[in-house]
């Protein structure tokens, strides 16, 4: 038999059934979750676990919420390890196109590359190359693609950074050894040329400037 009611805590009104605290979807939407993605877990709890229903209080759905929080808690762990596992293999220095770049992070094509580049979410290529019909290919290092993999944080997008809700942008040049060249010239005194380190590294100018205006920020 159910007993749903409510109890005062420090002066808040919570929700009980069966004297342990419950919440809603409206709770959860308040911790920043979609009501959509909350219905979609719900509908596939068979294959994620999701709790089932503690009660109804009056029109309105609940769950427990111990047992919701320890699953969301575990939920976003294994989201998060899943992303940042990536394919390791190859070289650092090895130059990659968005369709392996894909394929390293884990994505379905090369579609979402391009296009968490647009939103601000992917690096600016390392270097260009040439497709068959010769129009200018971007390319980017593992290392470079490695680090976007290692800053993932299993958290959806949907806002172009610096807007308000967006997620922290990884840095793109974590653990680039580009960045910690660059770092060294800075803290020992030396101005480090843009033209120099993009013919040493084989990447456009720009790229090497944006590598300079990143190690200067981390001073």
């Amino acid at each position: 038999m159910l007993l749903a009611g409510n109890k005062l805590r420090e002066g808040s009104l919570i929700r009980v059934i069966d004297g342990r605290e419950v919440i809603s979807r409206a709770d959860m939407v308040a911790l920043g979750i979609g009501r959509s993605t909350l219905e979609g877990w719900y509908r596939n709890r068979a294959g994620n676990g999701h709790p089932e229903k503690a009660g109804r209080i009056g029109p309105t759905d609940y769950w427990y919420a111990d047992e919701w929080t320890a699953w969301h808690a575990a939920h976003q762990r294994g989201k998060i390890a899943a992303l940042t596992q990536g394919d390791r293999g190859g070289k650092a220095d090895d130059l990659v196109d968005a369709t392996e770049a894909a394929r390293v992070m884990g994505y379905k094509g090369r579609n979402v590359i391009h296009s968490n580049r647009r939103l601000g979410y992917f690096p600016e290529p390392d270097a260009y190359g040439t497709t068959s019909r010769g129009r200018p290919q971007p390319l980017w290092r593992r290392s470079t693609v490695w680090a976007v993999a290692d800053g993932r944080t299993g958290k959806a997008g949907g806002h172009k950074p610096g807007t308000p809700g967006a997620p922290a942008k990884p840095h793109p040049y974590a653990g680039d050894p580009r960045l910690e060249e660059v770092l060294g010239v800075l803290r020992s005194g030396g101005m480090p040329s843009a033209v120099a380190l993009a013919a040493q590294w084989n990447v456009t100018r720009r790229t090497a400037e944006r590598i300079i205006s990143s190690a200067r920020h981390r001073l």
